[in-house]
C-alpha cells in the first residue's frame, strides 16, 4: 500500500464512520493527554481497537480543526517501511514542509514490527519537539528489552483491553439496572455466558458458535503463535507456543511445573520457560504467583498458568465446565497477581491486592456452601490480621462471620456487587 492509501482524509478531510467504531471507555482518558508532549503508546491483545481508537483521535483531531495535511498514520502490521524514508515522504507528498516547523500528528500502528523501534523513535521525538506521536503495539512493548530505558518519561503507557462485561452490555444494547441484579438474574445469566464465550472481542459479538471459535483460533491464537512471535523472536517452534496454550486451555490455573513439561514435550525446560515468556509477552497467558508479603518468596514459589481470556479457553477446550470458566473470568477481570497454597495444601484462588489493602477471593461454584467452604478464608484472614474475605458462588448469597472476621458470599452474576467490595 502507499502511504496515501492510509491516509484517506488527505482527500476528503474526514474519517469514514466504518473506521471509528463505537466509542470505548477509554476514550475519554485518552483525549486528556492529546496536547501533552509525551507519546502516547496504546498496548494489548490483537483485535482488541486499538487501530479503531487511534482513528477516532484522528477524527476528534479534523472535528477540531486540525489540518488533514498534519495528520498522519502508518501501520507496520502488513507493510515494511523504514521510518525515517517514511517521514521524508510524508513531508514531501502531504506536509509540504519539514515536519520540526509545525504542530504534526503522527500515528505508528504495531510499532514492534519496525526493527529497533525504540530508538527510532526515540530520535523522532527528541529532535521535533512539536511533534505529537501515537504508537500502537500487540504485545508487553513496555517490557521489551531497553524500551523503557529508551524511552523513559517520553511516553504515557495505555493497556487496551477487550470490552469489559458493563461495555459488553452497553454494545449489545443491554437495559439493566446495576442496582437491581436479582430482578435482571436471567438476562445477567444469558448475557454473561455470551461474554465468556466472546471474551469481549469487539468483532465477535455476534458471531455463532462455530464462527467464533474459527475468529478466535485463526485471527488470533494461530496468527500470533506462527506469525507474530516467531517474527519478533525469530523461534524455531512455533507449534510448541500451540501446544502450551492448549495445555493451559484445557486445564485453567494449572500448576506450572516446567520439569514435568518437559518430560511430556521432549522439550528442554529452559525452552519451554522461554516460550512461556513469549506467550506472557503477547498477553495471551496470565501467570500468578504463590502469595507472600515478600515478593521475592512469592517469585520462588509454585505459580499457577491462565489464558489470558475466557474466549481462548472455550474456543480450544469447549467442553470446560462453568466453575473453571468462572475461576479465569475473575482472575482475569481482576488482573489478578497473587493466589495461595500452603504446605498444608490449603489453597485460595485470587489474593487481591489494590492500593496496599488486601482481599482474598475464592470461586466455588457449586449448589451448596458451607463452613467448611470458608475455612480456609477464616485462616488466611487471621493470620494476615484482615477483616474481609469474598466468596464468589452459584446461587448463594450468604454471609459468614467468625471472631470478627466476615466472609460474604456473592452469586457470580452479581457483576456490580462484586466489582464494589473488590474497589
Amino acid at each position: 500500500m502507499e502511504l496515501q492509501d492510509f491516509n484517506p482524509w488527505w482527500k476528503s478531510g474526514k474519517v469514514s464512520p466504518e473506521f471509528t467504531g463505537r466509542k470505548r471507555k477509554i476514550f475519554g482518558e485518552l483525549l486528556k493527554y492529546m496536547d501533552k508532549r509525551q507519546i502516547v503508546l496504546l498496548t494489548g491483545l490483537r483485535r482488541v481497537g486499538k487501530t479503531t481508537l487511534m482513528y477516532r483521535i484522528i477524527d476528534e483531531l479534523l472535528r477540531k480543526g486540525v489540518s488533514p495535511y498534519s495528520v498522519m498514520y502508518f501501520s507496520f502490521d502488513e507493510s515494511r517501511y523504514d521510518l525515517e524514508g517514511l517521514i521524508k515522504q510524508y513531508e514531501t507528498d502531504a506536509l509540504r514542509e519539514d515536519i520540526s516547523k509545525k504542530k504534526v500528528y503522527i500515528f505508528l500502528d504495531e510499532i514492534q514490527k519496525l526493527d529497533g523501534w525504540p530508538s527510532k523513535i526515540k530520535l523522532l521525538y527528541d529532535t521535533n519537539p512539536k511533534l505529537k506521536i501515537f504508537l500502537t503495539g500487540s504485545a508487553q512493548i513496555t517490557m521489551w528489552q531497553g524500551t523503557r530505558e529508551s524511552l523513559a518519561g517520553r511516553f504515557f503507557d495505555f493497556m487496551i483491553k477487550p470490552l469489559d462485561f458493563e461495555e459488553y452490555l452497553d454494545f449489545k444494547g443491554a437495559v439493566i439496572d446495576s442496582r437491581r441484579e436479582k430482578i435482571f438474574e436471567k438476562e445477567l445469566k444469558r448475557h454473561l455466558a455470551a461474554f465468556l464465550k466472546t471474551g469481549g472481542f469487539i468483532e465477535a459479538l455476534d458471531m455463532d458458535e462455530p464462527m467464533l471459535r474459527k475468529y478466535i483460533k485463526e485471527s488470533l491464537l494461530e496468527r500470533v503463535a506462527f506469525v507474530d512471535i516467531p517474527q519478533t523472536f525469530k523461534l524455531d517452534l512455533p507449534e510448541l507456543l500451540v501446544k502450551l496454550l492448549t495445555i493451559t486451555a484445557s486445564n485453567p490455573g494449572f500448576y506450572l511445573d516446567y520439569k514435568n513439561l518437559s518430560n511430556d514435550l521432549k522439550v528442554d525446560h529452559r525452552t519451554i520457560a522461554n516460550y512461556i515468556s513469549y506467550l506472557e509477552y503477547a498477553l495471551f497467558l496470565h501467570k500468578l504467583y504463590n502469595y507472600s508479603r515478600n515478593f521475592l518468596t512469592s517469585e520462588k514459589k509454585v505459580k499457577r498458568l491462565y489464558p489470558s481470556n475466557t474466549a481462548f479457553t472455550l474456543a480450544m477446550n469447549p467442553e470446560v465446565g462453568l466453575p473453571a470458566v468462572l475461576e479465569q473470568f475473575f482472575v482475569n477481570c481482576l488482573d489478578a497477581k497473587f493466589f495461595l497454597k500452603t504446605p498444608q495444601k490449603e489453597e485460595i484462588d485470587i489474593i487481591h491486592v489494590h492500593n496496599k489493602t488486601v482481599l482474598p477471593v475464592e470461586v466455588k461454584i457449586r449448589a451448596k456452601i458451607g463452613m467448611d467452604d470458608v475455612k480456609t478464608l477464616f485462616k488466611f484472614l487471621d493470620k494476615n490480621n484482615l477483616r474481609k474475605a469474598l466468596l464468589i458462588t452459584l446461587d448463594t448469597e450468604t454471609k459468614f462471620e467468625k471472631e470478627g472476621l466476615l466472609v460474604e458470599a456473592v452469586p457470580y452474576w452479581k457483576y456490580w456487587s462484586i466489582r464494589d467490595r473488590l474497589i
